[in-house]
């Protein structure tokens, strides 16, 4: 007699591996693991966290040779979630594991200690079905009976007997019930917020005339106008109705002072903050208190977008304009645009604020698809600080810092108030020269110059990470005065600290700020007035509130006027406005210094009039007229390899298959390039550009390109950047 074959449960799981498919797995069908589920499978030797996207029963037959999952670590995930990953891996053009990777906890790490369990909704149906027989299992439901709450706390599951605990674990196993990590907590936030201004509270009216439903709202206003509190109403009125919030942030040093500010305006909300920087245990509890609803508010950078909150009721996203939204690495997804998609699914609205709105949002709000609320002026009785475009060269320039410059800090010494200098460089001069022969040093693995780091007395590569010791005679002609150009952090810093021995001067940027609350440390001196000036990079410029800072001096500020990023402009004027708006935000009157050899170009004449508008609809317009984003939709196709042949080979089959795949939709492909760095840590490097009218066409494209390459096998390492923003 043959013997009956067990039936098991056959999982496909999208796995966050760039394999290109899903994998099979089985499951005990006592299990009853549903589509959109979590699971821990291994994969080699290595524990993943999968997405299960199919179920089916099966004989357990050994010549299929399927491994069994490691666990289930969670119920199906909200359908606009995994709606979320089906978009980003089709219009980003990643496989779709990968995409589902960001969607599900991190790398099967442990799951924090819950605080209690509850049952599901299928467990409050299983317990009709318990007969007297199964003890154990009617010892766990009269437990959670016992409970007031529907909570079974740590300390009641410890008096329980180990057959109820075992009983437990399978019914964490089979759905029957959920871990709880946090307390839950819904409505009845207070939010403490300042009186608004007229202009504030018209703002407030227009957004919650939006407050339901798919939409999109542009908060644009002037920098200290009170963006903040205004859709900090929106958020209490949310989280008022029962639903979850989520705030994005362009950059993790912002995320400390935006949660104070959170926790002064709405305390007691339950929060959970998510961001690169956070403790895999950290993030991963982050998760699962987002997924069982017991957070409310969700504050995190670009990759919180992708939490799963079933209850989620609005996003909003400050400072939308910020490049740090696009991921730079694969998927290459752009946070706001993605957050717009999921709410669309949601059917909930979107919030963008910022005071200088990218190009995309600025088209959509002049087109009307945007609702467009403005604020004009600052919601404190300070006024605008006032903008002086200063020589950027001369006599009068000593390593960068003007004599105007030295004198604006001087004066603010005096006054015990506090300077801000900003130079978009960190190191202490951008190359290191001879003047006798114009050698300057070189990396040896990159087509670029090492950055002459004067503290550490070495040259660094800011591209691949090579580093060597600073030569005390040129190695070209001999000469033994190696000289500096250009101005970094360092070399302003350096400047700073002899033009004002006795001043308190801190620097702000990669290489000082290197521990964990590194910056937190520093951003509470700044407010506690333990230090005078602070010169550093962009990370100053962005959303900070110092009472006491009265002067921004900006330093080497015409490079980004030449550049051959189209973006880079645009970047500019919002990169100036931002970190102008860091002065005189109080009671103080404010200044702004800026180093310019250009003094007339376009974009200062904006900045002086503060005429927004003007500066976007000239840029747009230039954008239109030659076809570039956000008219059009761009693609960069990235290829680098030791073989600089096979770098050759693969851009000339890649352009005849991208360029007859959008032949029939006006799209365009620009000839393969060399990229602007051109070898990189040995790998010679080539870009191509293609640009379609429509998104759909593009994405077709560009897939039937992913197909062709699955097929030839290339020698280099490939990739498509959709909406790209780094060209280098």
């Amino acid at each position: 007699m043959l013997k009956r074959m067990r039936v098991l449960t056959k999982l496909t799981v999208e796995v966050p591996l760039g394999i290109g498919r899903a994998l099979d797995y089985t499951a005990p069908v006592e299990l009853a693991v549903r589509p959109f589920s979590c699971v821990e499978i291994s994969v080699g030797s290595r524990a993943h966290v999968g997405l299960v996207t199919a179920v089916s029963t099966i004989e357990d037959d050994p010549a299929l040779k399927l491994k069994a999952i490691s666990r289930v670590i969670s119920a199906p995930l909200p359908a606009a979630v995994v709606e979320l990953a089906r978009f980003v891996a089709d219009y980003y053009q990643v496989g779709l594991g990968m995409a589902c990777g960001l969607i599900t906890p991190n790398d099967a790490a442990p799951a924090a200690q819950p605080i209690g369990w509850r049952l599901t909704a299928i467990g409050q149906d299983a317990i009709a079905q318990i007969t007297a027989k199964q003890t154990a299992h009617r010892s766990l439901a009269d437990a959670f009976a016992a409970c007031d709450d529907g909570l079974l706390s740590v300390e009641v599951r410890s008096t329980l007997s180990a057959s109820a605990k075992k009983a437990l674990n399978d019914w964490l196993q089979t759905g029957r019930a959920e871990a709880v990590f946090a307390v839950q907590r819904r409505g009845s936030f207070s939010p403490n917020l300042p009186a608004f201004t007229a202009e504030q509270s018209d703002a407030v009216v227009a957004l919650r005339a939006k407050r339901t439903g798919f939409h999109v709202s542009l908060l644009h206003g002037v920098t200290g106008s009170g963006k903040t509190e205004v859709y900090l109403d929106l958020v209490a009125a949310t989280l008022n109705a029962g639903k979850q919030v989520m705030l994005l942030v362009p950059e993790i040093n912002l995320t400390p002072q935006l949660v104070d500010r959170v926790i002064a305006a709405l305390p007691d909300v339950p929060t959970a903050i998510m961001h690169s920087k956070i403790s895999p245990t950290e993030r991963n509890r982050a998760w699962h208190d987002v997924y069982s609803g017991s957070a409310r508010l969700i504050i995190g950078t670009r990759l919180a977008v992708f939490a799963p909150a079933a209850e989620l009721g609005l996003i909003v996203i400050d400072e939308e304009h910020d490049s740090s939204y696009k991921q730079g690495e694969s998927p290459r997804y752009h946070a706001r645009d993605a957050a717009i998609v999921r709410a669309q699914h949601a059917g909930i609205p979107v919030v963008l604020a910022s005071a200088t709105p990218s190009l995309e949002s600025w088209r959509q709000a002049r087109a009307g698809r945007y609702q467009h609320i403005r604020l004009h002026q600052r919601a404190t009785a300070s006024q605008p600080s006032a903008m002086r475009l200063i020589p950027a060269k001369g006599r009068r320039v000593k390593s960068g810092l003007s004599e105007l410059l030295a004198d604006g800090i001087s004066d603010r010494l005096a006054k015990k108030e506090q300077s801000l200098v900003l130079v978009n460089r960190r190191g202490f001069s951008p190359a290191l020269y001879c003047p006798h022969c114009a050698w300057s040093a070189p990396c040896k693995r990159c087509d670029a110059k090492l950055t002459l780091h004067q503290i550490t007395r070495s040259l660094r590569c800011h591209h691949c990470g090579f580093h060597t010791g600073v030569p005390t005679n040129c190695p070209a002609c001999g000469h033994p005065e190696l000289a500096g150009v250009g101005v970094g952090t360092q070399k302003l810093e350096a400047a700073l600290i002899e033009a004002f021995p006795d001043a308190r001067i801190a620097r702000a940027d990669t290489d000082a700020l290197t521990g964990k609350y590194a910056w937190q440390q520093l951003y509470e001196k700044i407010l506690a007035r333990e230090i005078d000036i602070v010169v550093g990079t962009q990370m100053l410029a962005k959303g900070h509130d110092f009472p006491a800072l009265t002067l921004v001096g900006v330093v080497d500020a015409d490079r980004a006027l030449f550049s051959t990023d189209f973006r880079a402009q645009e970047d500019m004027y919002a990169l100036l406005t931002q970190v102008a708006g860091r002065a005189g935000r109080h009671s103080l009157p404010g200044e702004v210094m800026i180093q310019t050899e250009f003094p007339d170009h376009p974009i200062f004449q904006s900045l002086l009039k503060s005429d927004y508008d003007g500066f976007a609809d000239a840029t747009l317009a230039s954008r239109d007229a030659m076809g570039l984003p956000p008219l059009t939709r761009m693609a960069l196709i990235r290829g680098e390899s030791k073989d600089a042949q096979a770098v050759a080979e693969f851009f000339t089959y890649a352009h005849s298959i991208l360029r007859n795949a959008l032949a029939e939709s006006d799209g365009e492909v620009f000839a393969p390039q060399p990229a602007p760095l051109a070898r990189k840590a040995d790998f010679t490097r080539w870009t191509m550009t293609a640009i379609a009218p429509k998104v759909r066409p593009m994405a077709d494209a560009l897939a039937k390109l992913r197909d062709a390459m699955q097929l030839a096998k290339p020698k280099v390492r490939w990739a498509i950047d959709v909406d790209p923003y780094d060209f280098s």
